[in-house]
Formats: structure tokens, C-alpha cells, sequence
């Protein structure tokens, strides 16, 4: 098997997770809110995932002053700091704004709105000097007429805050990949997924405490929904994410995880009981094919 097919087969399982974290998302705020889940699956991961990474950083020797030199080892906590801040930061904005759009959408409305952010990693690309073509912007222009068919019935005031705050994520993801492809290489990105956990979850419960007040008593009734979420969809798919993108391009990533919006709208009609419209259905084969077609050689 060559490392492409690991990698693909890889992201597969992550769309596959994704999909399921859909569902363990909207349990979530049915019992905490929506910043204060975020912030304590974030914060887990990055408990969760941290003796892995420093296993990982010990066996590599990816920070020891008897394989490199003192610039280089100083260049590297650099990076790995400017990673995990970035990172973060773009995760944050892409899990949280989810996360509060699911309080009024459903799981596999949000799983297909979410994936308008595939047609926009070539947009947030163009920063490190890659063009844009003109396939691009079509299918921008594509799925943005899905989103209009799916949420827009009546005009703009037909779409719902949950509507918004869920596309708005969408360019949160697209900017978190393209971040992440940057600065992953093959000997950092458990410590890459770790602190981008870290930075999110830290930052996210500053403002969940803001914002929401304490929620202790949400949180422990929501352990087991906050313990699927940590280890499966968040640890588990973000990490297979950076794997898999070790041994892939962007563009061919982003494609495939984009499957997680069809795995979210599964899972939601099988386990939450959740149907889609005619018209959230006619939305989601235009965001869908939009992805297609945008990730085509």
C-alpha cells in the first residue's frame, strides 16, 4: 500500500468520524452550552493526545540538542509555537461557530454547509502564493447557490443565526487546513494537533467563562457525550487529518473529507431521526457536487 493510499484512506476514516461528531455535538447542547462544550472536548484532546506527542517528539528527535543545532531546534519551537497559535486560532473560530449554528440546524444541514468550506481552501491558498482558478471560483459561486437554495426560502431573512454561524465556520475550517498543510511535516503533527488543541480549548473556555458563565453541572451530566467527542470525532479525526495530509495535497484532502457531510446527514437520520427537506436536499447535491467538481484534475 503507498503512502497516498494510507493517507486517503486515512482522511476516509476522519469524514467518517466527523460525520459521527455531528451527532454528538447537538446531544452536547442539550446539556451545556455551546462554547463551554467546545472548549472542554478541545482541552481533553489536548490531555488526551499530549503523551503521544511528547512520545512522538522523543523518538523523533525533533527538539534534541544532540541531533540539531541550536538555530535549527530554535526555529523549529518557532514554528511549532506560530503552528499551534494559528492553528488553533482557525479551529476555534470553525468548531465554535458550528457549534452554536447547531443549537437551530440540524446535523446533516450543518454537514453540508460545513463543506462550503472545500470550494474555499483554494481562496485561503492564494496567501502562500498559489493560484486561483477560474474552476475555483465557479464552484465558489456553486456552492454558494446551494447554501441560497438550502437555507435562503424567502430571501435573507430566511436563513436562521444557525444558517450564518455555520458557514461562517466553514471559512474558519477551510483557513485551519490550508494552515495546517503549511506546517505539518513528517516528524510534528501530533505536537502540531496537540497545541492547536490546546490554544483552541484555552482560548474558547476564556470566552465560554465570559460569555456563559460557570456550567460545571452541564458538564459533568455531559462526561459521556464530552468523552465520545474527545477521543473519536476531535483527538481521533483531527490527528488522522494531519496523518493524512502528511501524504496528500490539499486539494485531494479536502475532497475526500468533505464525505463528512454526507456521513453527518446518515447518521442523523439514523440515530437523531432528522430529515431534510426537498429544498435542504436540492442545497446539499449542489454544495456536494460543488466540492466535486472543484477538487477535479
Amino acid at each position: 500500500m503507498t503512502d497516498r493510499t494510507k493517507g486517503n484512506l486515512a482522511l476516509l476514516l476522519t469524514a467518517i468520524l466527523w460525520g459521527t461528531g455531528f451527532i454528538s455535538q447537538k446531544l452536547g447542547n442539550e446539556v451545556m452550552p455551546p462554547m463551554t462544550f467546545n472548549a472542554v472536548r478541545q482541552l481533553m484532546a489536548a490531555v488526551v493526545l499530549s503523551p503521544l506527542a511528547l512520545r512522538g517528539l522523543a523518538s523523533s528527535g525533533y527538539l534534541d540538542p544532540a541531533r540539531s543545532t541550536a538555530e535549527e531546534i530554535a526555529l523549529r519551537k518557532s514554528r511549532l509555537l506560530k503552528a499551534g497559535v494559528l492553528c488553533g486560532l482557525f479551529m476555534l473560530i470553525g468548531t465554535a461557530t458550528q457549534q452554536i449554528g447547531l443549537l437551530t440546524v440540524s446535523a446533516g444541514k450543518s454537514g453540508f454547509i460545513s463543506a462550503v468550506y472545500i470550494v474555499l481552501v483554494p481562496f485561503f491558498s492564494v496567501m502562500l502564493g498559489q493560484k486561483v482558478r477560474l474552476r475555483a471560483v465557479l464552484c465558489i459561486i456553486m456552492a454558494m447557490v446551494g447554501f441560497a437554495v438550502m437555507s435562503l426560502q424567502g430571501g435573507l431573512g430566511g436563513a436562521t443565526q444557525g444558517d450564518w454561524m455555520t458557514l461562517i465556520s466553514a471559512a474558519g475550517f477551510a483557513a485551519q487546513i490550508v494552515a495546517v498543510n503549511y506546517y505539518v511535516d513528517r516528524d510534528n503533527p501530533l505536537l502540531i494537533s496537540c497545541l492547536q488543541f490546546l490554544f483552541c480549548g484555552a482560548l474558547g473556555l476564556v470566552i465560554a467563562m465570559i460569555m456563559e458563565g460557570p456550567a460545571l453541572a452541564g458538564v459533568l451530566a455531559g462526561i459521556p457525550i464530552l468523552l465520545y467527542q474527545t477521543f473519536v470525532p476531535t483527538a481521533g479525526g483531527y490527528t488522522l487529518q494531519i496523518v493524512g495530509q502528511k501524504y496528500t495535497d490539499s486539494s485531494t484532502a479536502a475532497l475526500i473529507m468533505s464525505l463528512e457531510a454526507v456521513f453527518a446527514a446518515i447518521f442523523g437520520a439514523l440515530i437523531l431521526h432528522e430529515m431534510m427537506s426537498v429544498r435542504e436536499l436540492a442545497g446539499s447535491a449542489i454544495i456536494l457536487a460543488a466540492t466535486i467538481i472543484g477538487q477535479r484534475e
